[in-house]
């Protein structure tokens, strides 16, 4: 059968149904799976269940909706009741005797008592649930997307949650589905003492611990500020320290720190404020060393809407902040509460990935002086040399730091290979847009590679002429012509699924469950 035109039926007759689920929930009791599964491995599941309990094909949607919520059941459990959203229909009123008026966010339900809407609100609410009263999935998209919430139970008809698996499925929310008996859009049923089983379900997981993207953010926000994070360096307040804390404060999404929190986060057993500090500001150190490096070997003199450091003070006072600062990365390390066996773990990171992307900003700036424009291959080493390699030191880092295993720090190796590429990938991508192109024609480009392999040796000769004279709309034709934007999201599409295959083993649900979060997160536009 076609995934993409399954019968979306419910079996009417309630036995049927709780001898799917029942079975469904046997299996995964036997068979453990890991969450999040895909779409496409909820319906191998389904499959192999309906063909070995001779269940009608027509049930097969269904059977997958009950493969999931075996699937996620104990870690929605797991996860408090006040960070749980119940999301019900508003064909569930009594349309000839609701009187309840509409919002933005859905129904307004006036819990008059003549439908089943209100009996699940006060009962969730009591619990300490969001309750959402609407039609389609948008605003729940929006809430899972901002991180307001972290398990979903929806309640829908069974076209509304094939869509709501598209939000659960891109940000591996955990979620339980709740097919509705009837459809129509108007005045239909639903399986109360279902529904009521879920809300009410809960359960533990040894050693599991969900990472929220809000709260680590709020951690890392509330270190880079110049009264704590001057403290935490222990600065004097000389004049290149001023400089060096400036340029440290100075703009960024500080996505490097915020990574390292999440694996530390999910590893300690028991937070330690200074060694996050440490980790975390030694991360940021080695990165705007990078930045102020980069800004002089490019010659930049804006960064982040405000003079470069070496714009401001000269390239021998930059080169000098750049120095202090790698100084200050190993030595906040080294002097850190971690074990010594820890340091010298962390230190064997950080001064492989310090070398790696040397290596790879070298490969750059070689190409850069001989006027050449590398191959698909050289670039996508240079990829994984610069981009992935801070993937890299970000996730094992805070791993490492955290207690991690030596299997944990290879499968986040491999998971930091595939989506540094696709990253560097995808940012070159949104350097191309639409019919027109806005090509930064200085710097290489993925798509320039691609499309540079395709040419012929004189057609190879013009190109690099193009190239080196900023000719961005000429270069850009030949893009469009060879359809090279569509052959590079094909490229960013394999290492965006490599990526998810390679934390298949990841014994670490917490974290499993939020790197898949972050691969929706970051590549949301493709997914």
């Amino acid at each position: 059968m076609n995934i993409a035109v399954l019968d979306l039926v419910v079996p009417e007759v309630k036995e049927t149904r709780a001898e799917i689920r029942g079975r469904v929930e046997e299996y995964f009791k036997q068979n453990t799976v890991i969450p999040p599964v895909s779409y496409e491995g909820l319906f191998e599941f389904a499959g192999k269940l309906v063909e070995a309990n001779s269940w009608d094909n027509k049930y097969l949607a269904f059977t997958m909706v009950c493969c999931g919520n075996a699937i996620w059941r104990n870690v929605v459990g797991a996860i408090p009741y006040n960070r749980r959203v119940l999301m019900l229909p508003q064909c569930l009123r009594n349309s000839n005797l609701c009187k309840a008026e509409s919002d933005q966010l859905g129904l307004l339900c006036r819990e008059c008592g003549e439908c089943n809407i209100s009996f699940f609100i006060q009962e969730a609410e009591k619990l300490g649930y969001e309750v959402l009263v609407t039609e389609g999935t948008t605003v729940t998209a929006q809430m899972i997307e901002s991180g307001q919430i972290d398990a979903v139970i929806g309640v829908g008809c069974m076209e509304v949650l094939q869509k709501l698996f598209v939000s659960i499925g891109k940000y591996s929310i955990p979620g339980i589905g709740i097919p509705l008996l009837t459809c129509g859009c108007k005045d239909t049923l639903a399986d109360m003492d279902w529904i009521k089983e879920e809300i009410h379900h809960i359960s533990e997981i040894k050693d599991f611990r969900l990472l929220n993207f809000n709260q680590a953010r709020a951690k890392i926000d509330s270190i880079f500020i110049e009264e704590i994070l001057s403290r935490i360096l222990g600065h004097d307040g000389n004049e290149a320290e001023k400089i060096a804390l400036k340029s440290l404060l100075l703009g960024g999404n500080r996505f490097r720190p915020f990574l390292t929190m999440l694996t530390y986060e999910a590893f300690c057993k028991s937070f330690n404020v200074d060694i996050a500090n440490s980790i975390t500001v030694s991360v940021e150190c080695f990165h705007k060393a990078s930045l102020i490096h980069d800004d002089i070997e490019d010659n930049d003199d804006t960064r982040y809407g405000t003079e470069t450091i070496h714009a401001e003070y000269g390239v021998p006072i930059a080169i000098n902040t750049g120095d202090l600062l790698i100084g200050e990365g190993y030595r906040l390390i080294a002097e850190s509460e971690l074990s010594p066996e820890t340091i010298r773990d962390c230190m064997l990171i950080i001064s492989r990935g310090h070398r790696t992307l040397s290596v790879g900003q070298g490969a750059e700036l070689s190409a850069i002086a001989n006027g050449e424009i590398p191959s698909l291959k050289e670039t996508l080493k240079i990829f994984e040399n610069k981009t992935a390699a801070a993937f890299k030191v970000s996730l094992l880092l805070g791993a490492s730091a955290g207690g991690a295993d030596k299997e944990t720090l290879s499968i986040l190796d491999k998971f930091s290979h595939n989506i540094g590429i696709a990253y560097q990938i995808k940012d070159d991508l949104s350097d191309c847009h639409g019919n027109t192109g806005d090509i930064e024609i200085r710097r290489f480009s993925i798509l320039l590679s691609m499309v540079f392999e395709k040419l012929s040796s004189d057609k190879r000769s013009s190109l690099l002429e193009e190239f080196k004279n900023g000719q961005s709309a000429k270069v850009f034709e030949l893009i469009k012509e060879y359809k090279i934007q569509d052959e590079t999201e094909v490229l960013l599409m394999s290492c965006i699924n490599e990526a998810k295959r390679s934390l298949e083993n990841l014994q670490n649900l917490g974290l499993k469950i939020a790197l898949h979060e972050l691969v929706g997160k970051i590549f949301k536009d493709y997914l």
